[in-house]
């Protein structure tokens, strides 16, 4: 753990207080790092939290129910570390120092030299105790431990830990980060070492590695019980893996967070240079691209009307990375009960999967009240927070953000995805809508219009098709294939589809293009301000371009 080792440091610069960030699960890595400490600095370690009555003190038991009492022949303390890891575990006593109150107080009036860990801390207060009278008492507890003798060191613990600025150059702020790749597969290699009875299937490399891969993301200590808990279920590796995925998709779904699956067709369609542009991304994430100090982007912004394939170019992103796609959602961070710690687990976790694309659906709607700053100045707050994130994290995450009305965000978060670039994704035209409709229709009806049929439609019909769907979105375009299925089905033929079916089924929607003509023009009259997803119809069905004041010569007679 680092901040074992940045402990142990300021601990000799005698610094009194320090803040600790960690996941509840690993609470017993915690107590036993922090015993070891007392161990070499002869302190007794205590841990109180708002659920105990008096001090715990922190006992180390070795896993045969023997105490152990002699750390002589430890060099270090990674050494104790790893020993209490393998051999032992730690365990809380009661002790007769009873909290009637206040516990710093309690602290600040008795002289007990020690390690002190204390959780939950800085929470949000009560009525008898406000935080600002917290704040006030662990700067005189600073002051006042410093002038002391007595070896006295509080350790304030907790999930998130937001200093007041006050308190921010007295008291130290660590980390305990999730694991990474490498701390993953550790612990589930010593899961599978431990465990003879599992079983690997045909390929234990790769059961392994799709065991470790499922875990990445949640705390050391939580990733050991959800591969214990699951042998009670099966003792098959690859089981075991889906169960541990199943597990992280649930926690991440209480932090705001869902797991997107992958698209049921092969492209958006239509879109070809923005496909183009990601087999780029793809080649730039190789690890060879970093001998020529080459990167993929961090962010990418996809722009335009509703229904234009923005959100399926975000999956299909995810699918050509072989990344996990996660879904967030600005709004619900802003509206959260705390929208700092729930910005933070969300970037924490993105860093820490092993490579994702971070997607915001929508992402403008979380800025309809920027200007007014009607929040106090949380999405201000915030958005600085992820511009900060965006510029400096290292991690294989990309972010991807699609919006409809580009205006709404502030130009400072703009400007942060020039990196992967601003996106038009326009109405398809006609060939782009020739490429959506065969994409669905190969879908529902394979027999017709499956890899290696020849069309059943003439071009003819094709145009007159298309013609009917001029200004159509893929998203209306892939309902009303949908539908035709349906109505097939329903008639007793189905996967069959003839070219009346979908001319029917024009007539029963309003395209949104008409129905919002005037919102929908608004956006696409800023196109030029983006990159466009779509390059130039050069397909058999384009429309012929045509001068707006075409000249024709004045008819005459042959002579």
């Amino acid at each position: 753990m680092s901040f074992a080792t940045n402990w142990s440091n300021l601990r000799v610069l005698k610094t009194p207080i320090v803040a600790l960030e960690y996941y509840s699960a690993d609470r017993p890595r915690i107590l036993s790092s922090f015993h070891h400490f007392g161990s070499e600095c002869c302190l007794p370690v205590y841990y109180w939290n708002p659920g105990y009555a008096t001090l715990q003190q922190v006992q180390c038991v070795d896993k045969n129910l023997l105490k152990l009492g002699d750390n002589s022949g430890q060099k270090s303390i990674s050494d104790a570390v790893a020993k209490m890891y393998n051999n032992s575990e730690c365990v809380l006593c009661k002790t007769e120092l009873s909290v009637e109150s206040d516990v710093l107080q309690f602290l600040l009036e008795n002289d007990n030299p020690g390690i002190f860990l204390l959780e939950d801390i800085l929470e949000s207060g009560s009525s008898e105790q406000p935080l600002l009278h917290r704040y006030s008492q662990l700067a005189n507890a600073f002051f006042e431990l410093k002038g002391r003798s007595i070896e006295q060191y509080w350790v304030l613990l907790g999930e998130y830990i937001q200093l007041p600025s006050k308190l921010r150059p007295l008291i130290p702020l660590l980390k305990c980060p999730l694991p990474d790749g490498i701390e993953v597969e550790v612990i589930v290699d010593n899961f599978c070492d431990r465990n003879c009875s599992l079983d690997f299937g045909l390929d234990a490399v790769a059961a392994k590695k799709r065991l470790a891969v499922s875990s990445l993301g949640l705390p050391s200590s939580e990733v050991e019980l959800v591969l214990d808990r699951s042998l009670s279920v099966t003792a098959s590796v690859v089981q075991i893996a889906q169960l541990v995925l199943e597990h992280k998709i649930s926690q991440l779904r209480d932090q705001g967070l869902e797991f997107i699956a992958a698209p049921d067709v092969p492209h958006a369609g239509g879109l070809d240079l923005l496909d183009a542009y990601l087999s780029e991304v793809v080649k730039l994430s190789e690890a060879d691209a970093k001998k020529y100090h080459l990167r993929p982007p961090k962010g990418m912004l996809l722009w335009g009307p509703p229904g234009t394939g923005k959100s399926l170019s975000a999956k299909l992103a995810a699918k050509k990375l072989g990344y996990a796609l996660i879904s967030a959602s600005w709004g619900n961070i802003l509206g959260s009960s705390n929208p700092d710690r729930a910005l933070k687990k969300m970037l924490d976790t993105a860093d820490n999967l092993g490579g994702c694309v971070l997607f915001f659906d929508d992402f403008d709607k979380g800025f309809s009240g920027w200007e007014s700053n009607a929040d106090g100045g949380i999405a201000r707050r915030l958005s600085q927070k992820l511009l900060t994130w965006m510029q400096e994290h290292e991690s294989p995450v990309l972010m991807l953000a699609t919006v409809n009305r580009l205006e709404m965000l502030p130009a400072e978060l703009i400007r942060r995805f020039d990196d992967g670039g601003i996106w038009f994704v326009d109405l398809p035209h006609n060939g782009a809508r020739y490429e959506i409709f065969n994409l669905h229709l190969a879908k529902y009806f394979p027999e017709q219009f499956g890899d290696g049929i020849e069309n059943p439609w003439n071009e003819r019909q094709w145009y007159s098709l298309l013609s009917d769907y001029a200004g159509a979105t893929s998203a209306e375009i892939a309902i009303a294939v949908k539908r035709c299925a349906e109505r097939a089905y329903c008639e007793g033929r189905p996967g069959k589809i003839e070219l009346a079916d979908l001319r029917y089924q024009r007539t029963q929607f309003v395209l949104s293009s008409e129905r919002s003509s005037e919102d929908i023009q608004g956006i696409r009259n800023k196109a030029s301000f983006a990159r466009p997803a779509t390059g130039r119809d050069r397909s058999l069905f384009a429309a012929r371009e045509q001068e707006l004041f075409e000249y024709r010569p004045p008819a005459c007679e042959k002579i």
